[in-house]
């Protein structure tokens, strides 16, 4: 992921944004706290050899908010800017079997800084247009801060990325806030069991 100011690195981020009126409707979604630092330990394999790792976070509909109770490590395969999931249908499988909603997703940016390239935008955009919750954890190992929660803003961001018609993987936005960060608004870390399922 190539930090620039016209791929949408810090400089299209809104500070606080998630405390809006808008926002303030979304269900609380429950992280967590051990979850982070042990996707960085599932991760530094790749880490070291400078190549992204994914992972999907799951959970249950608990009414009036969400918990993750699971973090899955698909099939994929990976570049130092780029990861994909390979047998998505494995994926599938588990959820469907365990009964279980995908709530966000979790990447490595190996030497990158901490925030959301064009190619997560696009990403997210397919998980936040299915679940308004849906949040997007970014871990930049070598840098400070190496961790940030983020979804797109909506409106705004989610429509400008639902529209973008760009063709290269790497592209600039226009200027608008495009993403916020989220955690301590709507996600919030807390003392919870965590399951770790690695596919790989």
């Amino acid at each position: 992921h190539r930090a620039t100011a016209s791929q949408g690195g810090g400089a299209r981020i809104v500070p606080g944004s998630s405390r809006d009126a808008q926002v303030r409707e979304l269900r609380t979604i429950r992280l967590p706290n051990e979850c982070l630092a042990r996707f960085l330990s599932i991760a530094r394999v790749n880490t070291l050899q400078n190549r992204e790792t994914c992972g999907l976070l799951l959970g249950k509909d608990k009414g009036s908010k969400f918990v993750v109770t699971t973090l899955l490590i698909p099939r994929q395969h990976s570049t130092s800017d780029t990861c994909m999931m390979d047998e998505e249908e494995l994926v599938m499988q588990f959820t469907e079997e365990r009964h279980l909603i995908t709530l966000g997703w979790i990447h490595t940016h190996p030497t990158q800084s901490c925030f959301m390239s064009s190619v997560d935008l696009h990403t997210h955009s397919g998980f936040q247009r299915m679940l308004p919750e849906s949040f997007a954890v970014v871990c930049a190992p070598t840098s400070k801060p190496q961790f940030g929660i983020f979804r797109l803003t909506d409106p705004g961001g989610l429509q400008t990325i639902l529209e973008c018609t760009a063709k290269e993987a790497f592209h600039p936005h226009p200027e608008v806030p495009i993403y916020t960060d989220c955690d301590d608004c709507h996600v919030q870390m807390r003392d919870l069991p965590l399951e770790i399922v690695d596919l790989r």
